[in-house]
């Protein structure tokens, strides 16, 4: 009879065990499928201009799978908004190249339509990132505009990123078509901080100071 008991008891508590088992790897196999396919980012650069008002950037961007969605102010213009949108594509092992092709609206004191492109290379602790658009003016074709950031950076220990960077921007103006500078950025939990600093060696020289998140 006790040992009719015990294995009443014992095949009890292995049902028990086994249910409860199956429950958490289902639970866990729910929680993994679940997990959102978004990413987002936002970054904001504040210029220090020689003898201009300081201005500020900003950027917002959503990723859905390779979709890809943009939000800037004060990027073409002062007081000027644009939103974009594109797909990207990607390719090799090695040598990482992503392509982003985009489309947009700016709307604000400039309004135009822009088609953009993304373009992003990485190869080991070298990479390549550069952001380019040509804006269609609705006021007339004088004004139409190439735009273009780009960076050639190293990472040479985890978190630390450093390189040269160039860009063409109407945002402010210089006596020099291409803006050349260098730069540094250090990443900590989901921020990146990053200073730049553009026409070293000549009466134009100026600093911008960014700051970074995902989620």
């Amino acid at each position: 009879m006790r040992q009719f008991i015990f294995i009443t008891i014992l095949s009890f508590l292995f049902t028990v065990s086994t249910h409860a088992q199956a429950t958490n790897d289902s639970l866990q196999i729910l929680s993994d499928t679940t997990v959102s396919e978004w990413a987002f980012a936002a970054d904001a650069y504040y210029y220090f201009l020689p003898n201009e008002k300081n201005t500020t950037t900003l950027i917002g961007r959503a990723d859905y799978k390779s979709f890809h969605a943009e939000a800037r102010y004060n990027y073409e213009a002062e007081k000027t908004a644009s939103v974009f949108g594109g797909y990207r594509f990607e390719t090799g092992k090695k040598v990482i190249v992503g392509a982003t092709p985009m489309l947009g609206i700016v709307f604000g004191n400039t309004n135009a339509i822009a088609p953009g492109l993304l373009l992003d290379i990485t190869f080991k602790k070298f990479d390549f990132y550069s952001e380019s658009e040509y804006l269609f003016d609705f006021t007339g074709k004088e004004n139409n505009y190439l735009y273009t950031w780009s960076e050639l950076a190293i990472t040479p220990f985890e978190n630390f990123r450093t390189g040269i960077s160039a860009n063409r921007t109407r945002l402010f103006a210089t006596d020099l078509d291409l803006q050349r500078g260098i730069f540094a950025q250090y990443s900590f939990w989901k921020l990146t901080a990053g200073v730049y600093y553009f026409n070293p060696f000549t009466d134009e020289n100026y600093v911008i100071a960014t700051l970074g998140i995902e989620f």
